[in-house]
């Protein structure tokens, strides 16, 4: 596992993927997948060759490179309501066939990036789910690290981002927002601790024995989604009105999310940011 010296990033354009590249690019060969090789925003100026999924994986991508590693970034959220058949094709279908690329052309490692949330909670939870099972059936063919996320959040997240997209809207001083009561616990990691975690994962490959391997990612402190939404009103001086109990919670809602670090400590990690500090570097640099 030392010997790993070419690194596959999926969804290599996307906030998490483009951070990785730009931090592994320093010890290792990055390559670059993604959907569209149009307006790759993220990566200006980055020396990594890229390879697009729009047609499946192609075989180029194995017979031109000798991938040592995969890290999977990608994801498909599904936040505007497509057909199931589009998300189970971006979350399930296409990284299945990477996978049986993967091992056919002995790939050593794949490391998942997963979610915390319960399966049932959406339909982009139940097929990250659904992969993480099948990775784990396949743990015999190839090594497989899955990294389950808490919330993360940072600088240049996208406003889809649920902390990124309340700065935006409080700092526009909209007159009204309307939210569920907030009384859900949730964990939220900034994205530099999500990054540690990663090459944490790779620099101790050799002391991870196990064929699959499963670590969770917070920051080891739960905060009500009010006191969290309060906290950005504060800190953006915002005039807007933050109208709590005006929607309904989701159902199968999470009410108190719990992460279990204690992998990720035994190998040295831990998180550096307490969501006061990564409130203001994220809010600082919009």
């Amino acid at each position: 596992m030392s010997n790993i010296k070419t690194i596959l990033i999926t969804g290599i354009n996307g906030y998490l993927g483009s951070r990785m590249a730009k931090t592994l690019l320093a010890n290792y060969k990055v390559v670059g997948l993604e959907y569209s090789l149009n307006n790759l925003f993220r990566l200006e100026g980055l020396d990594i060759k890229m390879y697009s999924v729009e047609n499946g994986v192609p075989d180029e991508l194995f017979t031109d490179q000798k991938i040592d590693a995969i890290i999977h970034a990608a994801t498909f959220y599904g936040r505007l309501n497509e057909q199931i058949a589009t998300m189970a094709n971006a979350n399930l279908f296409v990284p299945f066939d990477l996978l049986d690329k993967a091992i056919k052309n002995n790939c050593s490692l794949f490391i998942n990036t997963d979610t915390v949330l319960d399966r049932f909670v959406s339909t982009y939870a139940l097929t990250k789910r659904q992969f993480q099972e099948w990775l784990y059936m396949r743990r015999s063919e190839i090594k497989v690290i899955n990294m389950q996320l808490e919330h993360f959040y940072g600088p240049g997240c996208s406003n889809t981002n649920f902390i990124t997209a309340m700065i935006e809207r409080m700092r526009n001083n909209e007159p009204q927002i309307d939210l569920t009561k907030g009384e859900q616990l949730r964990d939220f990691v900034y994205v530099d601790d999500v990054m540690s975690a990663y090459l944490t994962v790779l620099d101790k490959l050799d002391t991870i024995e196990a064929a699959y391997s499963g670590y969770q990612v917070g920051s080891d402190k739960l905060l009500y989604v009010k006191d969290v939404l309060l906290a950005i009103k504060e800190y953006t001086g915002s005039t807007s009105s933050l109208n709590f109990g005006a929607v309904p919670y989701r159902e199968n809602e999470l009410m108190k999310s719990e992460v279990d670090n204690s992998g990720l400590k035994a190998l040295g990690w831990k998180p550096e940011h307490s969501f006061e500090e990564g409130l203001a570097l994220t809010a600082d640099s919009n």
